[in-house]
């Protein structure tokens, strides 16, 4: 009778103090003129890097054998990133896709304190996963925890497709799929308001003379502001909320006959005459691609007066957006691969322009073996997944910004209701615990799963579970007292007191 009535006592002193349903008010980003703003109206800047690898034959993000995933993305974080940009192939989303398996015995230099201090050390929620597409989903997950955005960039349709895709179809896969997989991602992440972008096609290219290549307002096939439009479009309906990132084309036709030739997917000429037409313009943000001499050697990079013919240059293929307020502008990829020369010299000029216009960047890359530029990481050569190279980042240190919640706010959470603190439909075993949980829902299937503190954060969340039986890790988990939130696929919700010892 004793120990029973003090559970009781525990039980109601809970009930009391802890909230439950802790509900993010998502902080959406729209654009208003040639700015970015927030769900408060105060304009925001993107500043991020990407972190290629779901694009490439590996499947997943790269150097996963050298670090632990959350590590490098805390390190993204505090090096004062607020948003990673996260290249894909449709090819992940193919039944049967699989990924190259990550090392779970890395003692990550920059993540790893001693726990545990038996192995395995790192990725660990990557165990039992075996799907690229649930490896995005941790990724995600983990940012709108931790109040970083993501931007999804279809990168191309199959493995390293991107080296030889003009368009964004292919024999394998057709434009309606292109677009059905995009829908499909829009849907998945439709409630993580992390996900702030949907990039629909990288670098959509062809030379004018080629009839395969990507054309902009000429109707057909070929058309990328049409196709980017259908695209955009069925996103939006999936999920309103999400901007719609559109990149230009390698070569446009000018009303006059003249012929204009770019960076792939850095041409946005032809939005003067034919501009993207969305069904919610706001949500509509133009992206162009910037590089310097080593990527390849441009005949502007040999003008006598270069590089202060740049400005002009960019103002004509893409910054008349900005200027003329038609939309705000994220350069997608720029990047760097050595000091020294006419790179740097590009790369100073460009890092002041964006600077002074107030423009969103996503550098290329974090990861150090692009073959084109290296990476923020990688001081000590292409394997090299843990030290920074420095230089990099000052020169980007002044256009960093400051991080973007995922919530504007949190709710006050409401009181839990005591009879359903003692008797749930599911369970948690072993409970105390100090690793695996084992949670299971006899009444019906788990749609997801939450885990609060009692002050209210959530330091964990688990969506599309589709069972009535999940695993979890809580090895990492502080001592103490937690609340598990388990919502049902018919809505119902319940919650349930959780130790950790």
């Amino acid at each position: 009778m004793k120990n029973k009535t003090l559970l009781t006592f525990i039980a109601a002193f809970v009930a009391s103090i802890i909230q439950i349903n802790a509900q993010c008010s998502p902080n959406w980003l729209s654009t208003k003129g040639n700015k970015l703003v927030d769900s408060n109206n105060s304009e925001v800047i993107l500043a991020g890097v990407n972190w290629s690898g779901f694009e490439a034959s590996i499947g997943v993000l790269e150097g996963l054998y050298a670090r632990d995933m959350y590590s490098a993305l805390e390190q993204i974080k505090d090096l004062g990133f607020n948003c990673v940009r996260i290249p894909w192939a449709n090819s992940i989303l193919r039944d049967g896709a699989t990924y190259q398996a990550a090392n779970y015995w890395v003692k990550d230099s920059y993540g790893y304190d001693g726990t545990p201090e038996a192995g395995p050390y790192s990725n660990l929620d990557l165990q039992d996963i075996t799907k690229p597409i649930e490896v995005m989903d941790l990724i995600v997950n983990w940012c709108q925890e931790n109040d970083m955005k993501i931007i999804l960039d279809c990168h191309s349709r199959e493995p390293n497709g991107y080296l030889t895709e003009k368009t964004w179809f292919t024999n394998i896969t057709s434009e309606e799929q292109w677009i059905e997989d995009w829908v499909f991602m829009a849907n998945r992440y439709k409630d993580n308001s992390a996900v702030i972008g949907m990039d629909i096609n990288n670098e959509p290219n062809g030379k004018i003379d080629n009839p395969v290549g990507a054309r902009w307002g000429t109707g057909g096939k070929y058309d990328w502001k049409l196709a980017a439009e259908k695209c955009g479009n069925a996103i939006l309906e999936v999920n309103p909320n999400v901007l719609i990132l559109v990149e230009g084309i390698e070569a446009y036709n000018k009303p006059n006959g003249d012929t204009t030739s770019y960076w792939w997917g850095g041409n946005l000429q032809g939005v003067r005459e034919h501009p993207i037409q969305l069904s919610i313009p706001e949500k509509l943000m133009y992206s162009p691609h910037e590089y310097g001499p080593t990527v390849f050697n441009q005949t502007w990079f040999s003008a006598p007066d270069f590089p202060n013919n740049m400005r002009d240059i960019w103002e004509e293929q893409f910054n008349f957006i900005h200027t003329q307020e038609i939309s705000p502008l994220l350069i997608g990829e720029l990047g760097i691969k050595e000091e020294g020369g006419k790179d740097e010299q590009w790369f100073k000029e460009f890092i002041n322009f964006i600077k002074e216009k107030k423009l969103h960047f996503t550098f290329w890359t974090f990861n150090p073996n692009s073959g084109d530029t290296g990476g923020i990481l990688g001081l000590n050569g292409p394997s090299d997944f843990d030290n920074v190279v420095q230089w990099k980042m000052d020169y980007l240190k002044p256009i960093l910004s400051q991080p973007i919640p995922n919530c504007t706010e949190k709710s006050v959470l409401s009181i839990i209701d005591f009879e359903k603190e003692v008797n749930p439909s599911f369970t948690i075993t072993p409970n105390p615990s100090n690793g695996a949980i084992y949670i299971n829902n006899s009444n019906s299937k788990i749609n997801s799963i939450s885990i609060y503190t009692l002050t209210g954060k959530t330091i964990y969340t688990l969506n599309n579970v589709n069972s009535k039986e999940v695993n979890i890790d809580i090895t990492n988990f502080a001592k103490g007292v937690y609340i598990v939130k388990v919502e049902s696929l018919q809505k119902t919700i319940q919650t349930l007191k959780l130790i950790r010892n």
